[in-house]
């Protein structure tokens, strides 16, 4: 993969004064617990949710790095964190959930049974879907212009440089059109997010917005685009994101359990708007680590899956809704791709590893990185020398 310097998804501080602020709250690498703690590994259950589960040592997994992380989390140093899962080799190998507050809900003790607010990782799924539509040939491909799809707002399109944005820079957020979703949080008026939520058609409102750059130019994170797309599904596709979802995706991949919340006008919030269950949550990022195949199902085309986790934001580690990341533990590389939510939502696929991880928490904060603290002290190191 091509990869930039990578722009952490928490975007109000720069990455140095992020790392200080994530070793200032949980500490240098030497102290805390240090795996000898409470922490007893058990392997997850078999529950006929489609995952096999296996032994982590068996895996190659140390554990000592495991147990020294969850005793960490117990004790409170990871407030917040709802539930961490790993698995390799394509099997369920560690299974964890713990008691923490969530943006919405309150504390309460997290469960395999609780269905999460996914927040942006939703972005990730939408893809996917946007990828099962283009192999359907309901959407001709990512080079198609966006108003080839929503005749229903023709006007905005009519005589403007809108009309030369395409699906790809609605997947890759490089439509070139104004937004800001990062300088002020979620709850101010200010937010383009928060504006667009006001709105009584968001769609409308997203288009309705002036360009500021010419679509392919500069990456900004806008997910307007992402609710966008799943009007354009809609609309190829006749069914409801959701609808879409269910039939060819969640169906197949055996999640049975989802909520996914529209807005008044009955569009699906397809930018944001999901929760899934976490080891439903893993399903993705395997279907991807399987290069888009689930047990004897081709349920997304290689190409797809290759094409969506490839840098296509000029200055910014982006593919198609997702994040490209690359690690470095004990002086080696790591690259990954993830699909990132606010909060501490995370699925971290490790190609090179066979690997994916997923966190789930309740931080709106710097804490919500934890997991990139997590995974570069203790679980990658875990199955390098495992």
């Amino acid at each position: 993969m091509n990869r930039l310097s990578i722009q952490r998804p928490f975007p109000r501080w720069g990455w140095f004064i992020v790392l200080a602020a994530l070793l200032s709250v949980y500490g240098c690498g030497d102290d805390g617990p240090t795996g000898s703690g409470s922490y007893q590994y058990a392997v997850p259950q078999q529950t006929g949710d489609g995952w096999t589960t296996g032994d982590a040592v068996d895996h190659g997994i140390d554990l000592g790095p495991v147990g020294a992380l969850f005793d960490r989390i117990r004790v409170g140093l990871y407030e917040n964190t709802h539930a961490v899962l790993i698995v390799r080799n394509g099997v369920l190998v560690i299974e964890e959930y713990f008691s923490g507050s969530s943006i919405e809900l309150g504390t309460r003790d997290w469960d395999r049974d609780m269905l999460h607010d996914l927040h942006s990782v939703t972005k990730s799924f939408n893809s996917a879907l946007i990828g099962i539509a283009i192999d359907q040939g309901l959407i001709g491909s990512v080079d198609d212009k966006i108003s080839a799809y929503l005749p229903e707002y023709a006007d905005e399109f009519a005589d403007s440089p809108k009309d030369s944005i395409q699906v790809k820079h609605l997947l890759a957020m490089t439509a070139g059109l104004f937004w800001d979703e990062w300088t002020y949080p979620y709850t101010d008026p200010r937010n383009t997010h928060v504006a667009m939520n006001r709105s009584s058609d968001p769609v409308k409102y997203v288009i309705g917005l002036p360009m500021e750059t010419s679509p392919g130019e500069t990456f900004v994170y806008n997910s307007g685009l992402s609710i966008t797309l799943g009007r354009i599904l809609h609309n190829a596709s006749g069914l409801r994101p959701d609808e879409f979802a269910a039939a060819y995706l969640f169906g197949p991949l055996g999640i049975n359990e989802t909520y996914w919340w529209r807005y008044p006008n009955g569009t699906v919030q397809t930018g944001g708007g999901l929760f899934l269950r976490p080891r439903d949550m893993a399903k993705l990022g395997q279907l991807y680590l399987n290069g888009g195949r689930w047990g004897d199902q081709q349920l997304i085309s290689h190409a797809w899956v290759n094409e969506s986790v490839e840098q296509h934001a000029p200055d910014q580690g982006y593919g198609y809704q997702w994040w490209l990341e690359t690690f470095a533990v004990n002086g080696q590389v790591v690259d990954s791709y993830s699909a990132n939510g606010r909060g501490g939502q995370y699925i971290f696929v490790f190609p090179g590893l066979e690997l994916v991880a997923v966190f789930t928490a309740g931080n709106d904060d710097v804490r919500a990185l934890a997991p990139f603290d997590m995974l570069e002290r203790f679980l990658l190191p875990a199955v390098l020398t495992g």
